[in-house]
């Protein structure tokens, strides 16, 4: 059309379909396009696939910004169901309790794109959270997870719920993203306020260990202790202008129907952190004033009930000043095998945030109770003190305590920081205090720990060399002050000051030996690990090699019986060439592997190089075993490590590559191998993709221990005979040891389309110092 038919149709169109604004929009836009003398940016609807799969790579992530969207929504619970979702093409439904949106939220917020609105209210508006999903990805997060989208949204002022369906598969290249429009109606409240995201036609699958990642991946905004009864009249009734509601914290659960239609929680608070404490500790105070305490652990077998005084030599005092309390801890004692290693690495994580016990007064949270380093139970400074040696910190409790305090025995300070500090107070510290040293002692006699610093026990000590030369500095200072009360003879007690001195001085010096002797130690671990690494790259590559040197034999023998036939002669020598060559690229990059370790020096590694490296002497033996492995993909680039030995990330990607070979064989069909790289929240990442026959769910933490294999032969024989790739068990817990040990991680994650398997290693980048150091 031109201009003069845009214009007259558009005339036509706001005199007669005034109300067809798509129409309006489109021929508006085209008219604008015939201006000479000004231009314009315009958006092409395909942006929104090419953001979604740039800015939210994987199931996790995106599931994750939704959550943390419920979160910066003010919810206070939120769940997630996943139907039919064990295949491609199921339904995910988002439900929180948060203040919703209205119509002007949801058309500037949700729907504009590079929104502002965090930038402006960096805060929440009820409870003042801190937000924490990253800007306008939410939009991009459903589009990545599901081709449909459909929203119910509420307020609690508003009359009727707002419903928003939008097609994801509409918003393809060659329209312009202004001209593609979105049925939004009115429809009745499904409940007071909050927001119900479902998405339909799921792009990918959703496995139990899949959902429960997500709830591991989620984990840091989510607070992991009981909740304080809220009633809904407390939490929705207007407060005074200088009136603040306290935060009531974020539960988010995640469920799954099954065939029969049955729901099945599969993450919650309980299931993922409650369930692996050691212990769980209850407390009250009983109508009489008497505190009484539960001790429950099914891992020791404890239950029991107990009685607490007021004074400690007497467990029939009432406490005076307290009535109506109530509060629970769950323990943790962590790198002692008592927590699944799956959970026991995000308890810890949460435990440094978290950890603690908070306090409750009727129904609110009381800061800083509990808050991070706030010691108000002084648990830190008695570990500190070492009067009783089982671990009893803050980080080794999530618990909560509840108040309710309708006569104002607990008084708020003036700063409305803290609660007064009066003798219902002091008796409370007192009470929980006792009861939770009550519970830590009782489960340490149930492991037979060692509980004071002067037990002993036959046979074997219960401390370390370092906890024991600390009792012995410490025994000399107290003897030492007891010498300075002592009267007698002065130059007498010069010669014992200077003994004790000198004592001392020598006790120092083999505490400081000590500490060398364990750094040397760690260095001796960590060669090991690296010449272990290479002994098993270096195995793999000789089991490797008997497959060239077999078809090499195959090919020297085939030429000497036909030597004179030279048409065959030269097809079988092209061949030879092409094995030969490949053994050759093949065998260099070992060498250079072996050669990598003459020299110990860590440095920064570009992991995409070392990745591409890897991949141009490998994939000429992926293409003979019948394998594409696709040139590796980078999604960012300067992907610089934090220092590292080159060899461990051969070590890496030849068990990778090695594995994932094997479970393509056990496929008995063609495969495909994928690696990607790139960066994530001050991480770099490798997820290494095959199409073999994947990872059970009972196996996905157990491929990580050592001497867990599912390809070892059970003789000898059976070695020599097979021409498959021996497991040892050891190959990806050493790569685990080398990924921890720089402070990073590995996991299965689930696969990306078309994929079975994929392993995701994160290890943190080279800061701007090293950087710098090493001239990058």
């Amino acid at each position: 059309m031109n201009e003069e038919e845009i214009r007259k149709e558009l005339t036509d169109t706001l005199t007669n379909d005034s109300d067809n604004y798509s129409k309006i929009l489109r021929l508006s836009t085209a008219l604008a396009g015939f201006d000479l003398e000004n231009v314009r940016f315009s958006v092409d609807a395909g942006v929104i696939d090419r953001l979604g799969t740039e800015l939210v790579a994987r199931q996790e992530t995106a599931v994750s910004e939704l959550v943390k969207n419920s979160y910066d929504a003010d919810a206070r619970n939120v769940s997630l169901i996943f139907k039919n979702s064990d295949l491609i093409g199921g339904t995910l439904v988002i439900n929180d309790d948060g203040i919703g949106m209205n119509r002007e939220q949801l058309v500037n917020g949700f729907m504009r794109i590079s929104s502002t609105d965090k930038l402006h209210n960096p805060l929440s508006e009820r409870f003042k959270r801190k937000r924490s999903g990253q800007k306008g990805i939410g939009r991009f997060a459903v589009q990545r997870l599901g081709e449909r989208l459909t929203i119910i949204t509420q307020t609690l002022n508003s009359p009727k719920a707002l419903k928003l369906i939008i097609e994801w598969e509409r918003y393809k290249g060659d329209i312009d993203l202004v001209n593609i429009a979105n049925s939004i109606v009115e429809i009745e409240k499904e409940k007071e306020e909050g927001t119900t995201l479902i998405i339909d036609n799921l792009r990918d699958r959703w496995s139990q260990a899949a959902i429960k990642r997500i709830y591991r991946y989620v984990s840091a905004i989510i607070q992991p202790f009981p909740l304080s009864t809220i009633t809904k009249e407390s939490a929705s009734q207007k407060q005074p202008a200088d009136c603040e509601i306290n935060d009531p914290g974020f539960k988010s659960i995640f469920k799954k129907i099954e065939e029969n239609n049955k729901v099945v929680t599969i993450a919650d608070e309980t299931s993922m952190i409650y369930d692996h404490a050691l212990a769980t500790i209850d407390g009250w105070i009983d109508d009489s004033g008497l505190g009484i305490y539960s001790i429950e652990s099914q891992k020791l077998d404890i239950n029991e009930v107990g009685q607490i005084g007021s004074d400690p030599d007497d467990n029939t005092v009432p406490f005076s000043q307290l009535k109506h309390v109530r509060f629970r801890a769950y323990y943790y004692v962590y790198n002692l095998d008592l927590i699944p290693k799956m959970h026991e690495t995000t308890i810890k994580s949460l435990s440094r945030k978290m950890g603690g016990i908070r306090l409750y007064r009727n129904g609110f949270r009381v800061l800083p109770y509990g808050e991070t380093g706030n010691d108000w139970l002084k648990l830190d400074a008695s570990i500190v003190k070492r009067s009783i040696l089982p671990v009893h910190g803050n980080n080794n409790f999530f618990g909560f305590v509840e108040l309710t305090d309708t006569e104002k025995v607990f008084n708020e300070t003036s700063s409305r920081e803290g609660l007064m500090e009066n003798e219902a107070f002091i008796q409370l510290q007192n009470f929980i205090y006792r009861t939770l040293l009550t519970g830590v002692i009782r489960t340490a006699e149930e492991r037979n720990v060692k509980i004071a610093s002067g037990q002993r026990k036959d046979g074997k000590l219960y401390e370390k060399i370092e906890i024991r030369i600390k009792d012995i500095a410490h025994t000399l200072e107290a003897l030492d002050r007891e010498l300075e009360k002592e009267e007698g003879n002065i130059e007498v007690k010069k010669r014992r000051k200077k003994k004790i001195d000198k004592l001392k001085k020598d006790i120092q010096q083999v505490a400081e030996l000590q500490k060398e002797e364990q750094k040397t130690f760690l260095k001796e671990k960590s060669m090991l690990r690296v010449l272990g690494s290479v002994g098993l790259t270096i195995g793999q590559f000789i089991h490797e090699v008997k497959d060239y040197i077999i078809n090499m034999e195959s090919d020297i023998t085939f030429l000497l019986e036909k030597l004179k036939s030279d048409d065959v002669i030269m097809r079988r020598l092209l061949i030879l060439d092409k094995n030969v060559t490949t053994f050759q690229s093949y065998t260099s990059y070992f060498d250079k592997v072996i050669s990598q370790n003459v020299v110990r020096d860590l440095v920064p590694i570009e992991l995409q190089n070392a990745i591409e490296k890897f991949w141009v002497s490998i994939k000429n033996d992926a293409q003979k075993s019948g394998i594409v492995f696709n040139e590796p993909k980078r999604q960012s680039v300067y992907l610089y490590t934090l220092p590292m030995h080159p060899s461990e990330w051969s070590s890496i990607l030849f068990n990778f590559y090695t594995n994932s070979k094997k479970a393509i064989r056990r496929t008995k069909s063609t495969g495909e191998i994928s690696i990607e790289c790139g960066f994530h929240e001050n991480l770099i990442y490798l997820e290494f993709s095959d199409t073999g026959d994947g990872i059970s769910e009972e196996n996905e933490e157990k491929i990580f221990e050592e001497f867990f294999t599912t390809t070892s032969p059970n003789i000898l024989d059976e070695i020599d005979t097979s021409n498959e790739i021996t497991g040892t068990g050891l190959g990806l817990k050493i790569v685990k040891d080398i990924v921890s040990s720089y402070r990073g991680n590995i996991q299965v994650v689930s696969p990306k389309h078309n994929f079975n398997t994929c392993l995701r290693i994160e290890i943190p980048k080279a800061t701007d110092k090293e950087l710098d150091k090493y001239g990058l």
